[in-house]
């Protein structure tokens, strides 16, 4: 199987953003535009983008950070930035783990990491063969996948919390590159609900054990008001990563880059001229 990667243009050290669960990259235009002035900015076009994948393929998310890891190797790169929203910042932070000198630093924008009682229910859900009952796991399932028209999607959208406090040029680019045409002359979903919730079935039982071998200069981003990297959690990586340090945007969610994209670059360009100052090489 091979990914192809997707390039969003600038000029200088490679940078890698892997994207959030069911938002493809088109959403973080406005961030990779930003990121685009110091670095050349690409992403991987990962399962869920790819004609003919097969969900039930994915069994853990180490998988997705030997893609990513795999398709950086086969183009002959090293030294790469990574930055990553989400599962994609967990991913990021596993493909780094198991392929020392990938990553010359890496930024995890509010990573799906969990600890406490969080974790021994997953342990028990997997243990029981059960996630696919999750709550996440039927909600995307169920989730409405076809729209008449754009403007009808965008109206149901501006309802729900998920939406409401997004950077409205990062709406309007979900609402442009999320849903596609059909040929009975409406609108779908262009990542299918059986990706995004197979995603959030395939989460690993123990995420720790994945990214505590990550030794890359590393900035670990929750959302002061995430309700998925919570404060024991953002604590948990520090503590595991030995050179990780950590942040909080305030005010924001779980998805912050998409409802503060300028905010979160900068934060990303002051880290990585902080630990990863000029890399030609890279390019």
């Amino acid at each position: 199987m091979a990914l192809e990667l997707d390039d969003w243009g600038g000029t200088g050290p490679l940078l890698h953003f892997a994207c959030a669960n069911g938002f493809p990259p088109e959403t973080y235009r406005k961030l990779f535009t930003r990121l685009a002035t110091r670095y050349h900015v690409v992403s991987l076009r990962t399962r869920p983008l790819t004609p003919g994948e097969d969900p039930k393929a994915l069994t853990t998310w180490q998988q997705l950070g030997d893609d990513l890891a795999r398709e950086l190797k086969a183009r002959g790169r090293s030294g790469v930035l990574g930055v990553g929203h989400s599962v994609g910042g967990a991913s990021t932070l596993m493909a780094s783990a198991a392929n020392p000198g990938l990553f010359r630093a890496v930024v995890a924008l509010d990573p799906v990491l969990i600890t406490g009682s969080r974790a021994w229910a997953v342990r028990l859900l997997k243990l029981l063969g059960r996630m696919d009952r999750t709550p996440i796991v039927q909600g995307a399932l169920r989730r409405r996948d076809r729209w008449a028209t754009r403007e009808e999607a965008a109206d149901a959208y501006r309802e729900r919390k998920l939406f409401r406090d997004w950077d409205a040029d990062c709406f309007n680019d979900y609402l442009t590159h999320g849903l596609v045409p059909t040929p009975e002359g409406d609108f779908r979903l262009r990542i299918p609900r059986e990706w995004e919730a197979r995603i959030f079935e395939t989460f690993p039982a123990n995420p720790w054990k994945l990214i505590r071998a990550n030794t890359a200069p590393t900035l670990v981003m929750r959302g002061e008001k995430s309700d998925t990297l919570l404060p024991d959690a953002l604590a948990r990586a520090e503590r595991e990563m030995p050179r990780a340090r950590v942040d909080v945007m305030p005010l924001a969610s779980h998805l912050f880059p998409l409802e503060q994209p300028r905010e979160t670059a900068e934060r990303v360009l002051r880290f990585f001229d902080l630990v990863a100052p000029g890399d030609p090489d890279a390019t």
